[in-house]
């Protein structure tokens, strides 16, 4: 899977980049639609499987054109099996998307837990105190984890950026009611040293946090912006859920606009990383609400939109927002 380095020159590499708040790739401006297509790497251990044989060149076909990019979990537990790493999945996803013309965000680990065995919810501790991750089998720190699978895929051009976590926040427990009151500083913290970890192994790819966006601990109001002024982050990130009908979703403080602003601030694109809406009997009435959602997104500087989530029809529906084979959903996708 290893190829070539980049060309120094932004005309020739192969690699999006990042010019101020814009993207670019071959020199010029690049903005992107697509899917969040989580369970990619699944071999039947992440909802259905992706992670050989047809499937997933097959969804990619099903999706249809002008759609640039999927977000997808390349999480530790997916490439291990019998407490020994297999890189099979990954380099199958990542070969997939190439011949497709499918640019990849890899996102290392879950905040949540979900499809990582024994990981549970990461708390405050985890993200203090070297992040280590609970399964003995086979299983590295997170920091570890991330120097290896940075260094194996540093010079593959269909990964558009690395995101360090899935919806980064910083608490004592999942459910508890308050942050810790230095919440930002571990969480400013944490993403300096992985993201200057990844910066000194990989110049190549962009590094994307990993945020809601909507007031989490560690990244509510003022701290998300401070949180992404960490030189070695390259872009913000936003995840746009519950409110179908109102294109520019949040508050004044924590809302999409605002963090937009913020974001321009800092002269750093930020891209729609989940956008979901739940299906409704007629079709047709969610992707009206994704167009408006687009058109104001996209017209007020975000640089891509990515749905949740991408179901191929073969398994019984999961979470209500999925986007299946000939859902109207992926027309609007294509004309953005």
């Amino acid at each position: 899977m290893l190829l070539a380095p980049a060309s120094a020159s932004g005309q020739r590499s192969p690699f999006v980049m990042r010019d101020g708040a814009r993207l670019v790739l071959h020199g010029k401006p690049y903005r992107f639609t697509g899917l969040n297509i989580y369970n990619a790497n699944s071999r039947d251990n992440c909802w259905y499987s992706l992670g050989s044989g047809p499937v997933l060149g097959q969804s990619l076909r099903q999706i249809g054109p002008g759609k640039e990019v999927f977000r997808a979990w390349f999480f530790q537990s997916l490439a291990t099996t019998n407490g020994r790493r297999d890189w099979a999945a990954f380099d199958h996803t990542l070969a997939v998307a190439a011949r497709n013309g499918y640019r990849v965000i890899v996102t290392l680990a879950n905040q949540w837990g979900d499809c990582e065995p024994g990981s549970g919810y990461r708390n405050d501790t985890w993200y203090r105190s070297g992040y280590m991750e609970p399964d003995p089998s086979g299983i590295a720190s997170y920091r570890s984890w991330v120097r290896e699978v940075v260094t194996r895929y540093r010079f593959v051009p269909s990964i558009l950026a690395w995101q360090l976590i899935n919806e980064a926040e910083v608490k004592s427990s999942r459910d508890a009611s308050s942050c810790p009151p230095d919440a930002s500083h571990v969480l400013k913290s944490w993403a300096a040293d992985v993201s200057g970890l990844i910066k000194s192994i990989d110049r190549n790819h962009l590094v994307s946090l990993g945020t809601i966006g909507g007031g989490q601990c560690g990244a509510s109001f003022l701290e998300y912006k401070d949180v992404h002024s960490v030189p070695t982050i390259d872009l913000c990130e936003y995840h746009d859920y519950g409110e179908p009908l109102n294109p520019m979703p949040g508050d004044p403080f924590n809302g999409l606009a605002f963090r937009i602003q913020q974001c321009n601030e800092l002269n750093k694109p930020l891209f729609v990383g989940e956008t979901g809406i739940q299906r409704d009997p007629d079709l047709a009435v969610r992707a009206a609400q994704f167009e408006a959602k687009f058109a104001a997104q996209f017209g007020a500087g975000v640089v891509g939109e990515l749905v949740w989530d991408w179901w191929n029809g073969s398994v019984p529906l999961s979470d209500g927002y999925e986007v299946g084979p000939g859902d109207p959903t992926l027309q609007v996708l294509g004309r953005y």
